[in-house]
């Protein structure tokens, strides 16, 4: 699984996905991504779970 995101500072209708810098478990089933702008150097991090099969 990716855990892909943009820059909200530089984002626009072609921005590429950004791969994380870091990624840590943050519980069962849930990580922390840590990402950083090639463009404009802003970091920030976005959370991400396992929706499991029920999730629609």
């Amino acid at each position: 699984m990716s855990y892909l995101d943009t820059c909200d500072r530089c984002l626009t209708e072609d921005s590429p996905a950004i791969q994380p810098v870091k990624v840590t478990p943050s519980g069962p089933g849930s990580v922390l991504a840590t990402y950083r702008c090639p463009t404009c150097g802003s970091t920030w991090t976005c959370g991400w779970a396992d929706q499991g099969e029920d999730a629609a």
